[in-house]
């Protein structure tokens, strides 16, 4: 097993070995355990990769993404996720003089909300190793920045890339906007307010819906998670998805399969489901809390302003399309070599 966790490492990092005997560890890009090198071929049917090493699995491909620029480029990158800071390294590396505005306190996009549910503990590894990469490649990042667009063209940056990430996806469910309804991010941030019964409501069909569960039913709740299809998570792959449902069972969390939310009561009241397939009701319940984890939608309206007022405006991660790290960063990669 230490081999095999080695050779995954070796994938994120080529140069793992040779760091650590320079005795610069601390360069070493971590692997966090994504497993996007086996999803991407056995989930997707695409080319193996590597979601925190864009080049893995391509290195015979001939790109400028790791080479030298020929003319040098000032260029604006909007938001600090893993598309947004990947782009901003590999242009830097470049040579390119790169600037970043990120709106928060804090660099790492949706993959620091990720990162508060227990078992994504170690995403924060990969967010540490990111931040101290663009300071050795000389990207100038502000924190706490919002981005207008009369701010960006007075900047005058000869390209500018929005990664501006992507917002949560709020289902038409009756009653989603009572009070005992909760973003699953708010939910990671604060359970004390949650109750003791808690339901979550699975419409993404990545890890998030199970990773939160997890996580609540670790702080003593008792979950339940309904999702629409046959079995949980059906974008995650075997050698992920057994060890997450072990878990999940260990802990007495149950499923509602082929269920969707059609109402949600008050925390007294049951919550109503229709079968995915037969449109049959039934009720279950009651929850003193619903936690909706259903994906999230493109937050691309700067973008669609900006492009009609300036030559060069690339738009990159999840604000082109809510996707699993690897296409953020595969993207930041093809783009990285364009500039």
């Amino acid at each position: 097993a230490d081999l095999v966790a080695m050779a995954r490492a070796t994938m994120a990092d080529p140069q793992h070995v040779t760091k650590v005997r320079l005795g610069r560890a601390d360069e070493v890009r971590p692997c966090i355990g994504l497993n996007e090198c086996i999803h991407a071929h056995m989930v997707d049917g695409l080319p193996y990769g590597c979601g925190v090493n864009p080049r893995w699995a391509r290195e015979s491909e001939p790109s400028r993404a790791a080479l030298p620029t020929n003319g040098r480029r000032d260029i604006l990158v909007i938001g600090g996720g893993p598309a947004g800071t990947e782009l901003a390294g590999l242009a830097a590396e470049r040579g390119h003089h790169v600037h970043l505005w990120e709106r928060n306190g804090h660099l790492g996009g949706a993959l620091t909300i990720a990162a508060k549910a227990r078992a994504n503990a170690q995403y924060r590894d990969w967010i540490t190793w990111q931040t101290a990469r663009l300071e050795r490649a000389g990207v100038h990042v502000a924190l706490g920045r919002t981005a207008t667009v009369a701010e960006i063209l007075a900047v005058g940056a000869d390209t500018v890339v929005m990664a501006t990430g992507a917002t949560p996806r709020r289902p038409d469910i009756t009653g989603a906007d009572a009070p005992h309804v909760v973003e699953a991010a708010d939910a990671l941030d604060d359970s004390t307010s949650l109750g003791d019964r808690i339901l979550v409501i699975a419409e993404d069909d990545g890890p998030a819906p199970l990773a939160v569960a997890d996580h609540l039913a670790g702080l003593g709740h008792r979950v339940t998670v309904a999702h629409q299809t046959p079995g949980p998570a059906p974008l995650v792959g075997k050698y992920s998805i057994g060890g997450m449902l072990r878990r999940l069972d260990d802990e007495g969390v149950s499923f509602i399969a082929n269920a969707r939310v059609v109402a949600i009561g008050s925390p007294a009241d049951d919550v109503t489901f229709a079968h995915s397939y037969s449109n049959r009701r039934w009720t279950a319940g009651p929850f003193d809390s619903v936690v909706l984890a259903c994906g999230a939608v493109a937050d691309d309206g700067l973008y669609q302003t900006l492009r009609t007022r300036h030559p060069d405006v690339h738009l990159l991660g999840d604000a082109y399309a809510p996707r699993r790290m690897i296409f953020a960063t595969r993207q930041a990669w093809d783009l990285a070599a364009l500039l």
